[in-house]
């Protein structure tokens, strides 16, 4: 096996050039995560901007899932044939646009399309990182990288939280999704310039366990398979369909984050805009905390994916549980660890499911798999928003304009449910034995 070839220099030395890049696709993916959760921020201002009532706020919300769910095969299919970098550049830029247009948003028309465009841009980061990490670093990095990829995600979603309540609060709503529009487009421009597809377009050997001749005869043979065959190729694995379900059912939990969270402390336990921000940034904290932990853990001590997969998603079920009886009145001695440990677990799952589906597929099927699997999470978000919406609404106001108690548990009670048959079908997902290096 030929070693590869050490220069001096960062700009020179491709197991340093490779964190370069990882920066930048980081500060992509940031973004996405930041825009991810940045409704439930500004949920008042929206309904006071379009007098909307929580189903519409719940379009408007699910539109950035709903595409990102859609653009996610494309992605996939198109990273593994015109390569990572173009995707990536290609769909921030596109991000940027959504970004510009929904802050200038004059009904709810325009904000949803808006959001669509936002979540179509930022759909075309995830994906294609994997791919780099499968071309820059060995397998027995992988669930570690894409780990700490997801803490930097939830530094995004942190941002989302209190940081951006403060920016709303200083430059309006509008103005803010603006100038995020502007930095997506920057963000494009370096990554165009920055970032490579593999270690062979910058003149290196590969990176990993494969020799240079390895690398070309797979590269060779998958240039030969359509995109149909690829796609039959991951859609008749049964374990394939078995990780997706529960990825789904297990998103639910996303549209609490990213909608319901702020206006549930505000309307049930009273509190402020800011201090609601503050108390949410503990799901993306303790998100923050939990990826590269789980990632690290099963790369380095050779643990089954499996049981660790389970315990994740049992942990969050109980979370639920908890949340469901929880009274108002009890904040931080309550709220604050549960909301942690609803991130934790939840950031633990994710860097399993994309392993887990990495090593189901040879490595030119990378894109391929990981893009018709990604979306189950964010699909079943874009689902539930107006459906936990129409919950809501069954219930009706208080003269305040605010939600009962009751109305939220009824929301709760959906996101158990769907929490226990995402535990039920992890349970049938047959992990494919961590190739030892």
């Amino acid at each position: 096996m030929e070693k590869l070839k050490i220069q001096h220099g960062i700009f020179n030395d491709p197991l340093k050039y490779r964190w370069v890049m990882f920066a930048v696709v980081g500060a992509i993916y940031f973004m996405a995560c930041l825009h991810r959760v940045a409704p439930t921020v500004i949920a008042r201002d929206l309904a006071q901007a379009f007098n909307a009532d929580a189903m519409t706020l719940g379009m408007i919300a699910s539109a950035y899932f709903l595409m990102y769910s859609a653009v996610q095969p494309p992605v996939g299919v198109l990273t593994d044939t015109i390569g990572p970098r173009r995707v990536i550049t290609i769909f921030t830029a596109t991000a940027c646009a959504g970004g510009v247009i929904f802050g200038l948003a004059t009904n709810e028309n325009m904000a949803i399309l808006g959001r669509a465009l936002i979540g179509a841009g930022v759909g075309g980061v995830f994906i294609p990182t994997l791919k780099i990490f499968s071309k820059w670093h060995r397998a027995n990095e992988f669930a570690s990288l894409t780990g700490i990829f997801l803490a930097i995600g939830s530094l995004g979603n942190l941002s989302g939280a209190l940081p951006l309540t403060y920016l709303v609060l200083f430059l309006g709503w509008r103005i803010s999704f603006v100038a995020l529009g502007a930095l997506s487009l920057l963000l494009a421009l370096i990554c165009w310039v920055i970032v490579r597809d593999k270690p062979e377009e910058k003149g290196w050997l590969p990176v990993g366990e494969l020799t240079v001749e390895e690398h070309a005869a797979g590269d060779t043979a998958s240039e030969n398979i359509s995109t149909l065959k690829r796609l039959g190729l991951v859609l008749m694995e049964p374990s394939f369909w078995m990780i997706t379900i529960s990825a789904f059912f297990s998103g639910a939990g996303l549209s609490f984050q990213g909608l319901w969270a702020v206006p549930y402390l505000m309307d049930v336990h009273g509190l402020s805009r800011v201090q609601a921000g503050s108390m949410l940034m503990m799901i993306p904290l303790g998100f923050m905390i939990g990826a590269p932990a789980f990632g690290f853990i099963t790369d380095k001590l050779d643990l089954s994916r499996k049981p660790i997969l389970l315990a994740a998603l049992s942990l969050n079920i109980f979370s639920w549980i908890i949340l469901i009886l929880l009274k108002p009145g009890t904040l931080s001695g309550v709220i604050i660890p549960l909301f942690l440990i609803m991130g934790f677990f939840g950031g633990g799952a994710l860097p399993l499911f994309m392993t887990i589906v990495k090593e189901l597929f040879p490595p030119w099927l990378t894109g391929t798999a990981v893009g018709l699997m990604n979306p189950a999470a964010f699909l079943a978000t874009a689902l539930y928003q107006p459906f936990t919406g129409f919950l809501m609404d069954r219930t009706a106001r208080l003269t305040s304009g605010s939600y009962s108690l009751e109305a939220y548990q009824h929301v709760f009670i959906a996101f158990l449910i769907s929490y226990v048959v995402a535990f039920v079908s992890a349970t049938m997902i047959k992990v494919p034995k961590l190739k030892q290096t």
